[in-house]
């Protein structure tokens, strides 16, 4: 494939990850601190939006491989796929309605609603990308060289969407609302265009099918592939550790670390940009070694530096913290590259295993139980840490919320109170104020205030949990079966097969 229609291929995952890591992070506390939702509340709905969605995943991804429409059952699919997702998006970032923050039940009631619509179109569009890809390339490096061209597209739109609050900020536009509405834009405008490039420019890829597999056959066939359950399992830890991490940055950098909002985006701009030019560097590991070592050895050092982050607290090493800190997020970002390209073209290796058995290439299938797995993994991360924190560490998302004196001297006494003071005191609301200025007299104020044990809970559950997650993910997948030789044996069964398939239908 050209550079050219390469890139062309690789676009819509531009906006798609635009809205992607805001809707983990910037969404779920706007809705808490601006729509008066509570933060468990968000976490548990996130928590049903994401579980119904994975109810559905596997349904998509069956009928993406068997529901041939003439356009191409992957560009079909692809293009249909992005309408309710971009309709969703421009919902859940635009709480336009003029409805009062006191009314939380309509509040949850728009934000499950919307979030499901563009969760479930993510999830259509995702899988008919995934799997596009992997059919447009047989090759062992061939796979990384698609996989690569799409996660960097990921990667620069994550950097455009932590990058927009500097430039709207410097347009006299703060807070969460402003960036919402601007990535909406983006994701509603975007998306369709490039999808538009991509179906009209990209083939769509032959299809490897002898004989179709029902339901029923073909999760049968799914259980017998061993290295498809291995990866899966690896994955599926290591996307609760990013997803676990991604959900609480926000209230580290605040709290813990003491940084603004300022500060926030700076770090998450770092750590992907360390992810995008850390791309080629993994891409020429996975060449020197394989994909599952590159990856294992992306994840070690991820780990060596994250484990650290406890260590770095303002109430530990005061204001050289977010120096400290920013050097572990660019470290942590240069994993970024291999985290996000690798497993997916392992993923396109381990389905050659059952193709070759079976004879029936069901790749959509397979993204699908990959994404089931991967989303229940997020929804566990988002709601676990949430919950925990919100309920069993009292953690404050809003710095109006009261803290019960006796309840926090309980905790200190019982975990130990750090050397230096961990919390300030209260900002009160103005009564005379509009809720956005109040909104933005608590951004200033931050940190919020704290128990000393709600943030050792929170450093905890930000870094040596996801720690421990990928560590056990390193062990799962070092000794992979599926190297470069092994995967182009498979590719030979599958080309013989087709061609079988081809002088049947001649004769």
């Amino acid at each position: 494939m050209s550079l050219a229609r390469l890139i062309a291929f690789a676009l819509p995952a531009l906006p798609v990850a635009a809205f992607q890591l805001p809707f983990v992070i910037i969404v779920p506390n706007f809705y808490a601190e601006t729509l008066g939702l509570s933060l468990a509340t968000v976490g548990i709905l996130n928590f049903a939006v994401r579980a119904i969605d994975a109810i559905l995943d596997p349904f998509i991804g069956y009928g993406a491989d068997h529901i041939r429409p003439r356009w191409g059952r992957r560009r079909t699919w692809f293009a249909v796929a992005a309408v309710p997702m971009t309709l969703g998006a421009l919902m859940v970032f635009n709480p336009f309605p003029a409805i009062d923050v006191s009314n939380t039940w309509f509040w949850a009631g728009w934000f499950f609603l919307w979030s499901a619509m563009l969760s479930v179109g993510y999830t259509a569009l995702s899988l008919s990308h995934q799997s596009w890809a992997a059919e447009l390339s047989p090759s062992y490096y061939g796979r990384n060289r698609m996989f690569a061209a799409r996660e960097v597209m990921i990667v620069v739109g994550t950097l455009i969407a932590t990058g927009l609050p500097f430039v709207l900020s410097k347009l006299g536009y703060h807070g969460d609302r402003p960036v919402l509405v601007a990535l909406s834009i983006l994701v509603g405008v975007a998306t369709p265009l490039f999808v538009f490039l991509t179906v009209t420019t990209v083939p769509e890829p032959r299809e490897a099918t002898n004989h179709p597999l029902n339901f029923i056959g073909g999760l049968k066939g799914m259980a017998a592939n061993k290295p498809f359950r291995r990866l899966l399992g690896a994955f599926a830890l290591s996307y609760m550790a990013n997803g676990m991490a991604a959900a609480l940055l926000i209230y580290f950098v605040r709290d813990y670390v003491r940084g603004d909002e300022q500060t926030q985006r700076l770090f998450l701009l770092l750590y992907f940009l360390f992810g995008v030019l850390s791309t080629p560097l993994w891409l020429w590991v996975a060449r020197r070694t394989s994909k599952h070592r590159a990856w294992c050895i992306a994840m070690m050092v991820a780990c060596a530096v994250i484990v650290f982050s406890p260590f770095v607290g303002h109430h530990q090493i005061g204001d050289a913290s977010i120096w400290a800190f920013g050097i572990i997020v660019s470290i942590a970002g240069s994993a970024v590259g291999a985290d996000l390209m690798l497993p997916p073209s392992m993923q396109a290796d381990v389905i050659d295993v059952d193709t070759a058995r079976s004879g029936e290439q069901h790749t959509g299938f397979y993204f699908a139980i990959w994404a089931l797995a991967t989303k229940l993994a997020l929804a566990v991360a988002l709601g676990l840490s949430l919950v925990v924190l919100g309920y069993f560490a009292g953690f404050k998302v809003d710095r109006h919320d009261r803290i019960d004196t006796q309840t926090q001297l309980h905790q200190i006494q019982t975990v130990g109170a750090p050397e230096a003071p961990t919390t300030l005191p209260r900002v009160p609301a103005d009564p005379n104020a509009t809720p956005a200025q109040n909104h933005k007299v608590a951004r200033k104020a931050a940190p919020i205030e704290q128990t000393p044990f709600a943030l050792w809970t929170l450093a905890i559950l930000y870094a040596w949990v996801p720690v421990a997650l990928k560590m056990l993910s390193v062990l799962l997948i070092w000794n992979f079966p599926i190297g470069a030789n092994e995967q182009a044996r498979l590719r030979e069964e599958i080309e013989a097969h087709m061609r079988e398939r081809q002088s049947g239908t001649t004769g």
